[in-house]
């Protein structure tokens, strides 16, 4: 208890520093937001992105586009946690055959390499690291051209 006492501040800030530490490793800025709708052929729209199949997917699959008229998640952070939620399984096979490192916002570009080389699991599975790489994709387009 003593120790406590004598040494709370450097408990204090080596606390602060793991909190920041752990935000820095969660959240990156979005350097490519969405502006405009994403319709193919229409506008600067570049590429042919099958947004409605993103859609069924989910509310936050949902995809607009960027000044520069690529296809990006109109809320990238809310996307990347829900892919971690409900693909779960497709990510996992993805890290254990290819030894990669955990999804995050700052360790996805392998992933979209990926996705289509994991040969065991199950199907459901399988097609799951597809629509991973599918997505990561779009995702990446918020953040590099």
């Amino acid at each position: 208890m003593k120790t406590l006492k004598k040494h709370w501040k450097w408990a204090l800030v080596a606390a602060i520093v793991v909190l920041l530490a752990a935000i820095f490793a969660t959240w990156r800025p979005v350097k490519y937001p969405a502006t405009q709708a994403y319709v193919v052929g229409s506008g600067n729209c570049r590429g042919q992105v099958d947004t409605a199949q993103f859609l069924e997917k989910g509310d936050a699959f949902a995809i607009a586009a960027d000044e520069n008229g690529w296809a990006v998640f109109k809320n990238p952070a809310k996307a990347l946690r829900a892919l971690r939620a409900h693909y779960g399984q497709g990510i996992w096979l993805i890290q254990k055959e290819l030894h990669m490192l955990p999804l995050t916002p700052y360790t996805y570009s392998p992933y979209a390499m990926n996705g289509w080389a994991p040969t065991s699991g199950t199907a459901e599975a399988q097609e799951q690291a597809e629509f991973v790489t599918r997505f990561i994709d779009i995702y990446e387009n918020s953040f590099q051209h």
